[in-house]
């Protein structure tokens, strides 16, 4: 229960919020809008579904990402008592202004073109150490469990791909604040069972994808997305809030290589109302792909 609490990334300077990022478009510095092609398009644009060139699947694909300080700040929690305050104090002044980081994800999924259907479970939690006169760790956790669905089509002889995303997701929360005597106590567990949020709920995402002639060998693509059509409220465990997201990518083929370009513009309207930081709701990414051997 204590790792689930501490491991974890900082909400201070993070980039914004996204339910899930996978490999490639984080590859792609999460500018994917123009691009997604595969089972990630249930995420990122569910018109880039009709993209999709062949069928595909996974059973097994567990996803972990963690920040450097995880394994250090692990030794440390097991050299502490985290039944005495003045131990818990001085691990968490030990830690004043470090972050970790903790996400794990698993996502079964088929895909083929205009068609996907897949469940994620998936684990993102945030933690701050702060206040070394009287130290505190404030923690935002959530786990989901998710099934999602994803349709396309194309139109004006193929230019025009339209997709929509349906979901059901399953969402427990904690987003608390805790000092060391709070930690030390004996019924901290009860305390946190009690915070705890928990929820459920239906959501829908809508995407538009169109590709221009290609232009000596480039084939420029636009892309938009509104995601989490109205918010997606899970109850007690908060929403997803709706966002609107543009891209641009553009490809060409030299000799072997094919090279995409993409470029991104994230919650365009600032729906998320999280931070007004133009920069981050810029991403660009390059991607070289090889040919199947």
């Amino acid at each position: 229960l204590l790792l689930f609490l501490f491991l974890a990334s900082t909400a201070i300077a993070a980039e914004l919020p996204h339910f899930h990022k996978g490999v490639r478009p984080l590859g792609m510095g999460g500018a994917f809008t123009a691009v997604a092609d595969d089972e990630n398009a249930l995420f990122y644009n569910p018109a880039g579904l009709n993209r999709v060139e062949k069928r595909g699947g996974a059973l097994l694909n567990p996803l972990i990402d963690s920040s450097e300080g995880n394994f250090d700040f692990y030794d440390d929690v097991q050299d502490t008592d985290l039944d005495v305050t003045s131990e818990v104090t001085d691990l968490i002044r030990k830690h004043i202004g470090e972050t970790v980081h903790f996400r794990a994800a698993l996502f079964p999924h088929y895909v083929q073109k205009n068609f996907a259907i897949g469940g994620l479970a998936q684990i993102k939690s945030n933690i701050e150490f702060r206040n070394a006169a009287f130290p505190e760790v404030s923690t935002d956790t959530m786990a989901t469990g998710s099934a999602h669905i994803g349709l396309a089509h194309d139109w004006l002889e193929k230019s025009l791909s339209l997709g929509i995303g349906l979901k059901y997701v399953v969402a427990n929360k904690l987003q608390e604040v805790y000092d060391s005597g709070e930690i030390a106590d004996p019924n901290f567990e009860d305390q946190v069972d009690d915070d705890l949020l928990d929820g459920s709920g239906f959501g829908i995402d809508l995407g538009a994808m169109y590709s221009f002639k290609p232009v000596s060998g480039v084939t420029p693509t636009i892309g938009i997305t509104l995601l989490n059509v109205t918010d997606t409220d899970l109850g007690d465990a908060g929403e997803l809030q709706q966002q609107v997201n543009i891209g641009v990518s553009a490809s060409k083929q030299i000799g072997w290589i094919n090279l995409t370009g993409a470029a991104d513009w994230v919650d365009v309207f600032g729906d998320l109302e999280q931070d007004d930081d133009i920069y981050k709701r810029l991403h660009f990414g390059l991607e070289a792909k090889f040919p199947m051997i």
